[in-house]
């Protein structure tokens, strides 16, 4: 919306004449509210909060606050604070220095804010008065509000400012009744806003009071739904709206939920869904599947209802449809958990448009989310257990969130840092954070623009274990030790005297070699290069294991110098590494589709390529396949590979995929390296190296794809 969007909030808890008794709540209240003011993703307002001001300065900023506007800006202006009237029953605002018998020079008076707003040039104007005075009520609630204290009196001189401007003021009660301060009254009570401010916030941050769903708070909305929230917690208390020359609604903060009306289905659609033939109903399945993915939110909506209604039909092969397809509409959030230590965190939420919808809140006051429509940012101003909601119309998803106080020890070494660190932890530890955040927040999101998707990767990335990088470190030494080339030309990897008489010596760069020693250096640096290090690890094991399933197999091991054991221990070695890289990269989910069809297209082309080096004829008249049948393992596990990283949605579990295909394909061109120079076989390494660079291309494709999605 045009204009600037401007709110003050002014609250009083401490006075200085001993008649006016202390209150909790407006503390709390200036705080709640600004912040949901402030949110981006909320009010988007320019907040400045007021606590516990002299009169005069409270005045001199009203003033402030009102003058030099625009006529299309939005003001707010909000005050929490004892309410008093003097014996003409004009109403005046307590502030810190009021002193009861002097209300005129020493309080704020309603007509003074009346004034102000009048002159005012900004058209649309909101006042808020959460405005109180008196002993207590029942238990746990205090009164707030005075019996006379005229509000729409006091301010009717609204009524006749002209310009269209509109103006409208919301109190916490009637003239006649008292306002509530939320919380109890003993001395280890746990401050909380009043119930009239609380109820506010709760209606601004929940989204709960946009009616209409149309993806704003209005303020009659905001009204009735604090209306509402305040009589269920006390009948007595109704609040009070005025409106002065006020023409449409004021939209004061934008709704984190968005209320979806699912389309009508088609009867034909509806009676296919009864149909007695699980064929028929098996089709309805695959019909909606796609309307679950429609960018129409009430078509989405629709399938997905009807899905959840065919959850349970009597067909296997129906439910089993059903169970999926509702699966792959689910909302996918990465990484699955968090850990703050004074950082700002980032979540990336994926899925259909229909998953996207989701709202993300905290489930405690102290961790702070912030969110901007796919990426959710979320930081703490204290430590514990929490949880980051993300709250939508298909469900409601729980990110753990782990805060830890960020460790000071380190500063106190750095001779220059000294002076600033010491004093800055004693009286303001906690606004630190805000405004060093925002700098690093903005160089995690302009980095991706620039450099691809790595960078956002790894900020996802979690340090493999050491007791991992440890299994891999022996693991990839014994593979070396066993295949160690020796002499040039003193042993065969592999050798088939019966059928074609082909061997391939042990080499320096033959692939088992070359892939044992790939995993023994990657391994080195995986713990600081995390998921990419170990699908490179991955896929170089993979290339170990498919060469001893080949080798071993095929029978076609060296008899003369070597026995099965040692590729039996091969075998064993690789095995072993696979399991405890699976147990540390295995992703929440694995999905074989969807899948991008560009990428797809390329990997079963190459994978194609790479099954035709094998069935081409050598100069002598045999192709590999005649080796051994199992030659065709090498175009099955690695498009197996790259349509699992085609598939993957989470992006921990795409990095290590991506890497672990993009590994064995480059070694299985590598292993086609013989053919060219032994063979004699220009075309059937030429197919095998075409085809690894399709399948890499593939795969790439996808990864670089992940930043630009919504």
């Amino acid at each position: 919306m045009p204009g600037a969007r401007i709110a003050l909030v002014v609250a009083n808890d401490h006075y200085d004449d001993p008649g006016l008794r202390s209150l909790v709540a407006p503390a709390q209240d200036a705080a709640a509210l600004a912040e949901a003011l402030a949110d981006p993703s909320v009010g988007g307002f320019e907040v400045q909060v007021l606590r516990n001001e002299s009169a005069q300065g409270i005045r001199v900023a009203v003033e402030d606050f009102f003058a030099d506007r625009q006529p299309e800006d939005l003001l707010l202006l909000h005050f929490s604070c004892h309410g008093l009237k003097n014996a003409a029953g004009e109403l005046f605002l307590a502030v810190a220095d009021t002193k009861p018998a002097r209300l005129a020079s020493t309080a704020v008076a309603a007509d003074f804010v009346n004034r102000q707003m009048s002159d005012s040039r900004a058209q649309r104007i909101a006042l808020f008065l959460d405005c109180c005075y008196g002993g207590a009520f029942p238990r746990g609630m205090v009164v707030r509000a005075a019996g006379e204290a005229q509000v729409r009196d006091a301010f009717a001189g609204q009524a006749d400012v002209g310009g269209g401007r509109g103006r409208v003021v919301v109190t916490a009660s009637s003239a006649m009744e008292y306002a509530f301060e939320g919380g109890q009254l003993a001395t280890d009570a746990t401050p909380a806003p009043s119930v009239f401010t609380g109820a506010v916030v709760d209606g601004l941050t929940t989204g709960e009071a946009d009616r209409d769903g149309d993806g704003w708070v209005g303020l009659t909305e905001l009204v009735g739904y604090v209306t509402d929230r305040v009589r269920r917690v006390t009948p007595n208390q109704n609040p009070q709206m005025w409106t002065f020359g006020s023409q449409g609604e004021l939209l004061i903060a934008r709704s984190r939920i968005r209320r979806i009306t699912p389309a009508p289905l088609a009867p034909e659609l509806t009676e296919a869904m009864e149909s007695p033939l699980p064929a028929a109903r098996f089709g309805v399945v695959d019909y909606l599947r796609e309307r679950l993915s429609d960018a129409d939110l009430g078509q989405a909506y629709a399938a997905w209802q009807a899905l959840h209604r065919m959850i349970d039909d009597d067909s296997r092969r129906v439910s089993d449809a059903v169970a999926e397809a509702i699966a792959g509409a689910e909302l996918v959030v990465t990484p699955p958990d968090v850990e703050l230590t004074g950082e700002t965190a980032e979540l990336r939420l994926e899925g259909p448009p229909i998953a996207l919808t989701a709202s993300a809140s905290a489930s405690v006051s102290w961790l702070k989310v912030e969110q901007d429509g796919a990426i959710v940012r979320v930081r703490a101003d204290g430590a514990g257990d929490a949880s980051v909601i993300l709250s939508g119309p298909i469900g409601e998803r729980r990110i753990p969130v782990r805060a830890t106080l960020p460790d000071t020890e380190s500063e106190p070494p750095a001779p220059p840092p000294e002076p600033e660190p010491e004093p800055v932890p004693r009286p303001a530890p906690l606004p630190e954070p805000p405004q060093t955040e925002p700098p690093q927040v903005e160089r995690l999101q302009t980095e991706p623009a620039q450099t691809g998707p790595v960078p956002e990767l790894s900020v996802e990335s979690v340090r493999p274990p050491w007791w991992l990088i440890g299994v891999l470190i022996v693991g990839s030494g014994l593979l070396i030790g066993i295949n160690w080339p020796g002499a040039a030309e003193s042993s065969n990897l592999w050798y088939d005297p019966e059928t074609t008489g082909w061997h391939v010596y042990r080499s320096w760069h033959d692939p088992v070699f070359l892939s044992s020693v790939t995993a023994l250096v990657v391994s080195l640096i995986s713990r600081w290069a995390g998921p990419v290090a170990l699908g490179v690890v991955a896929g170089a094991v993979a290339g170990v294991l498919e060469d001893a399933l080949l080798i071993l197999g095929a029978g076609i091991w060296e008899n003369d110098t070597e026995t099965p054991w040692s590729w039996l221990a091969v075998l064993g070695i690789g095995l072993v590494m696979a399991a405890v890289l699976l147990v540390v990269l295995w992703p929440e989910r694995w999905r074989i589709r969807p899948v991008p069809v560009p990428g797809a297209v390329l990997v079963v082309a190459g994978g194609i390529l790479v099954l035709a080096s094998g069935l081409i004829n050598h100069p002598d008249g045999f192709a590999f396949v005649e080796v051994t049948v199992l030659a065709v393992l090498e175009p099955l596990v690695v498009v197996a590979l790259a349509w699992l990283a085609l598939a993957a949605v989470e992006a921990r579990a795409l990095t290590w995929l991506a890497a672990t295909a993009t590994t064995y394909a480059v070694i299985s061109a590598i292993a086609a390296i013989p053919a060219l120079t032994g063979g004699d076989a220009p075309v059937a390494f030429l197919a095998a190296l075409l085809g690894s660079a399709a399948i890499v291309a593939g795969v790439l494709s996808r990864v670089l794809r992940l930043p630009s999605r919504p």
